[in-house]
């Protein structure tokens, strides 16, 4: 079933990705609520009437309203109503708990964590499958950063299933390994030399190793941080959504890390 399901889930994604703009628009906005779903429960479980309509409640509702408004806001570019979104949900949060019964302002933290954490790199994923950022930047960033991070994943995973025997970080994630990694290393940077070839005439080959070498740090400290969470609360699986692959946030874990640093990487590159 996990094999069934990257074949027909990753062709799509990709059509999208090539499509862009409004398309991959839309897939980024439902992707990214359903993560920032699965993180909220991952923190704050629905009482007993609430599981009868999904665990949906006015702070919930609040809560991924605001996440996906600010993924919008970042394909279109409103740098300054991301900000005022920000800002309305740290409002929002610090009022929620001063009227709480139950004192939790760690619980402010942890939901500012995640408008950083997953809305913010699907807005920017969104973004990089622009026609506008694609006339700037020369090429469709957002489908390349998407192969080199599938990758990473893929050649980590079965380079630890077959060779792995050094723990990498076995209090987070028992089956990492560092074996794992290295293979997650030498494919991804492999991959960019693929993309170099198809992509020559948009940058250099120092140019594409290097974003190759971003994904290949930047996927796997996601994919860490995600075990990290969920160790941390105790779940196998952020859900079961999606047969064999666990929850829409184990399947993009390590996109939510790789994205970031590789807009950072190419606005940097743009104004030096």
């Amino acid at each position: 079933m996990r094999i069934i399901v990257g074949v027909l889930g990753i062709p799509l994604i990709i059509i999208l990705a090539v499509y862009g703009n409004y398309y991959f628009l839309v897939f980024c906005v439902i992707v990214s609520f359903f993560c920032m779903n699965e993180f909220y429960n991952l923190f704050e479980k629905p009482g007993p009437m609430m599981k009868w309509f999904g665990g949906i409640s006015v702070h919930k509702t609040v809560f991924l309203l605001i996440s996906s408004l600010i993924v919008i806001n970042f394909y279109f570019e409103h740098v300054n109503y991301v900000l005022i979104l920000y800002f309305l949900m740290f409002v929002y949060l610090i009022t929620d708990e001063i009227f709480k019964h139950e004192k939790h302002f760690e619980a402010i933290g942890t939901w500012m964590l995640s408008v950083v954490y997953i809305s913010t790199p699907f807005g920017l994923l969104s973004l990089m499958a622009s026609d506008k950022f694609i006339g700037i930047f020369g090429a469709n960033y957002a489908l390349i950063s998407l192969i080199l991070i599938w990758t990473s994943d893929t050649s980590a995973f079965f380079g630890g299933k077959m060779f792995g025997k050094h723990k990498m970080a076995e209090r987070i994630s028992p089956k990492k390994t560092w074996e794992g990694s290295a293979f997650g290393f030498l494919f991804t940077l492999t991959a960019s030399v693929l993309l170099y070839l198809f992509f020559r005439d948009e940058g250099s080959l120092v140019h594409f190793l290097l974003i190759g070498l971003i994904v290949a740090v930047f996927a796997q400290i996601g994919d860490l941080f995600e075990s990290h969470l969920k160790r941390m609360v105790k779940v196998k699986d952020s859900s079961n959504f999606i047969p064999g692959h666990g929850g829409f946030l184990d399947r993009f874990d390590s996109m939510l890390f790789a994205v970031p640093a590789v807009y950072i990487y190419l606005y940097l590159k743009s104004i030096i």
